[in-house]
């Protein structure tokens, strides 16, 4: 049995080597894997060039037409814009570089044609009306919703002047009012009371670990979809040109499938490692060019949760979970006999992947509970597992023994799918220049 199992080995090389070396070889994928790799390269530096378009602050003016204004709003405004918050940094900047520049307007319709011309970001005038609060109007080119970045800073900075400004009026000092607005302390634990409470820190880290999950499984998702694509495509090819008749009578189905599916995965993922590969060096290099072009030594770190069980356990379900796909996507392929229809019939392969990431990714963020039985077994699913798993693992709700026996299941699956695409691969020939249809369909595939 192991010499029958084995005799397919130089049949599935064979047709692998030539699928492979009919697409990797061409001008056209050294080209495009050329500008792949180029551009994710690039987008590992556009923190730099963001930087670099938005080295210079923002320019807001502040306008009091409220003589008896109880509180510096130039002031105000200004923590409020440069808070390690609203610039997103989740620390205090390492230079004297402000996001924003805050000062005090004397003309209101002069800065307010500054602003209509570019030369401030926003103008806000704050004002008394006739009950005696402050009110306050933004001048800005951003939308007129207020949905703009800016706009929503001030907007907050205004609540937090008009009360201030209330409480002044209301005889409360300076220093009282700072008790008032103290935040208060909040804790955050596990209804299990032998694990430590969550810090800031902690929080700010499990933050950093989902987005890590969440980039890997949207790299697993990207590739099935546009890889998979390739395989339905690259039997099209051959079958509108009846070349698959003549590969046939050299090969059985089985083989012919396999070692497509293995050929033009390596071609794939060739491309894709190549890109990741490039994204990782602009990553890398993104320290050193910020340093060069914006004076600032911020460098680029690998997140702490991107440990090493997770990038194996990655690795493996990256791996299986695309073969499993693509061997879908061969068979779906072999069904249609034009370009034009490769995309409707991978549709359903794709929207599984979609609503498996989303999943997943709802598991990761919370949304769901990650433990709960429904989303344990669907983690088993050899079509789920690639995602969910990563998830539970990234959690910690997944065992070591649960991500092996699932990617054992996988491992099995991608067996039993390779043996019942190959009969429709097998099919989908016989069926060549006939209208689909699944009774048709299914009555070759039982060999009727």
């Amino acid at each position: 049995m192991r010499t029958a199992a084995f005799a397919h080995i130089p049949n599935i090389y064979a047709v692998a080597r030539r699928e492979f070396v009919a697409r990797a070889f061409t001008r056209t994928f050294v080209v495009s894997t050329l500008l792949l790799a180029m551009a994710a390269g690039l987008i590992g530096l556009v923190p730099v060039v963001i930087g670099y378009f938005s080295r210079d602050s923002a320019q807001v003016a502040v306008y009091v037409g409220a003589a008896d204004l109880r509180t510096d709003a130039v002031a105000t405004l200004d923590a409020l814009l440069n808070s390690p918050t609203s610039t997103g940094s989740g620390d205090a900047p390492e230079t004297d570089r402000k996001a924003y520049a805050v000062t005090s307007s004397i003309n209101l319709d002069a800065d307010r044609e500054k602003v209509l011309h570019g030369g401030l970001t926003a103008l806000v005038d704050v004002e008394r009306n006739s009950a005696g609060d402050t009110v306050f109007t933004i001048y800005t080119t951003e939308p007129s919703s207020g949905s703009g970045r800016t706009a929503q800073i001030i907007r907050q900075a205004a609540t937090s002047i008009a009360v201030s400004d209330r409480l002044a009026r209301a005889g409360i000092t300076g220093a009282d009012q700072a008790s008032l607005f103290a935040p208060p302390a909040v804790t955050i634990r596990s209804p299990d009371l032998t694990k430590p409470a969550s810090s800031p820190e902690q929080t700010a880290q499990e933050i950093a670990n989902i987005a890590v999950v969440f980039g890997l499984e949207m790299f697993l998702l990207l590739a099935i979809v546009l890889y998979g694509t390739w395989v339905a495509q690259s039997v099209v090819e051959e079958k509108s040109s009846r070349m698959m008749e003549i590969i046939l009578a050299a090969a059985s189905p089985f083989e012919v499938l396999t070692g497509k599916v293995l050929g033009v995965s390596a071609a794939a993922l060739l491309q894709f490692v190549a890109m990741l590969a490039a994204a990782l060096v602009g990553l890398l290099a993104e320290g050193q060019v910020a340093s060069a072009v914006l004076g600032d030594s911020v460098g680029f770190t690998l997140p702490s949760g991107l440990t090493a069980s997770l990038l194996v356990a990655f690795t493996a379900f990256f791996v299986m979970g695309f073969l499993l796909y693509a061997v879908l996507f061969a068979a779906a392929g072999s069904l249609v006999s034009r370009q034009e229809e490769v995309n409707q019939i991978v549709t359903p392969m794709t929207l599984v992947a979609s609503v498996a990431a989303m999943v997943a990714l709802y598991a990761a963020i919370g949304v769901v509970d990650s433990n709960s039985s429904w989303v344990v077994v669907l983690s088993w699913v050899p079509f789920l597992s690639p995602y969910m798993m990563l998830s539970r693992l990234q959690a910690g709700t997944a065992s070591l023994v649960e991500v092996g026996g699932a990617g054992l299941l996988l491992l099995v699956a991608i067996v039993i799918a390779a043996w019942v695409a190959s009969r429709i691969y097998a099919a989908g020939v016989l069926m060549y220049g006939q209208k689909f249809s699944l009774r048709r369909m299914l009555a070759v595939v039982a060999g009727r």
